[in-house]
């Protein structure tokens, strides 16, 4: 078996090297992902030819953003999550769990979760999310007018705002819901559009279906970011069902409802 490891923070390179040790042991190949893991752990390179069996990723949920958009090309790689963050709400295990989950995920005893990824592409970039799609105005002081069309030509809505979040099933859970979004089953294959503080009251979240591509157009140009992580600008945007998947490993079984309402009370 071959690994590829993903360290989000600095404090983490002790647990690190622990995981990497008890790997080893276990006659796992282990690979860094990154220069600094090279540095940190002392393990050779990862140069994207080598089959990687699993991509374990140690730190929060933004940490996870972080690899699936600096790793892009390695989307694929089933993800292991070890939370060491405040919430860790996509992770499989927490530290004090690590020991047991090595075990298994050496010995291949996991399921594979695949989570919904949207595409979001304008005439100079594109992006994919696994958690929103952000269209938002320049001027934080300052609405702009937003109007999101399906793709055969039905208007969907039309009003001033700052912005808008189109969200997935998993970003539900996030911006999204902190905006007014409902909370959406991950199990759905459907994505959310949001409005970010809409002159009209009347306005309200929209729950879409995933396959139907959409574009959103502004009336000046706007910032683009997919995940919080990649930014652009620009005043017309086409979102459609991404390529990919983002697969997680799991070594036991994914509770959304339990996770969403210790996430809702963490202070």
């Amino acid at each position: 078996m071959r690994i590829v490891m993903y360290v989000g923070k600095y404090e983490d390179y002790a647990l690190a090297k622990l995981i990497v040790n008890r790997l080893s042991g276990n006659g796992v190949e282990v690979l860094a992902a990154r220069d600094v893991e090279v540095r940190n752990l002392n393990l050779p390179k990862w140069d994207g030819s080598q089959n990687v069996d699993v991509a374990m990723v140690l730190g929060g949920d933004g940490t996870v953003l972080r690899f699936i958009h600096e790793m892009a090309d390695s989307i694929n790689i089933p993800i292991l999550h070890i939370g060491t963050g405040r919430v860790n709400y996509l992770s499989d295990a927490s530290a004090r769990e690590i020991p047991l989950v090595l075990d298994k995920v050496v010995k291949g005893e996991y399921q594979i979760e695949e989570r919904l990824t949207l595409k979001a592409v304008s005439t100079d970039f594109e992006c994919t999310a696994l958690n929103e799609v952000l269209v938002k105005g320049v001027d934080p002081g300052h609405l702009i007018s937003v109007t999101v069309i399906e793709e055969n030509g039905e208007e969907i809505l039309r009003a001033r705002m700052d912005g808008i979040i189109i969200a997935t099933p998993t970003g539900s859970t996030a911006y999204a819901l902190a905006a007014g979004g409902p909370v959406v089953d991950s199990r759905l294959a459907v994505k959310l559009l949001v409005p970010l503080a809409p002159f009209s009251r009347a306005l309200v979240p929209i729950v879409h279906p995933y396959e139907v591509p959409i574009k959103v157009m502004t009336s000046e140009i706007a910032h683009i970011l997919c995940d919080g992580i990649v930014a652009q600008r620009g005043a017309e945007i086409r979102i459609m069902p991404g390529n990919k998947k983002v697969r997680f490993i799991r070594t036991k079984q994914y509770k959304m409802y339990e996770r969403l309402l210790r996430r809702l009370f963490i202070p």
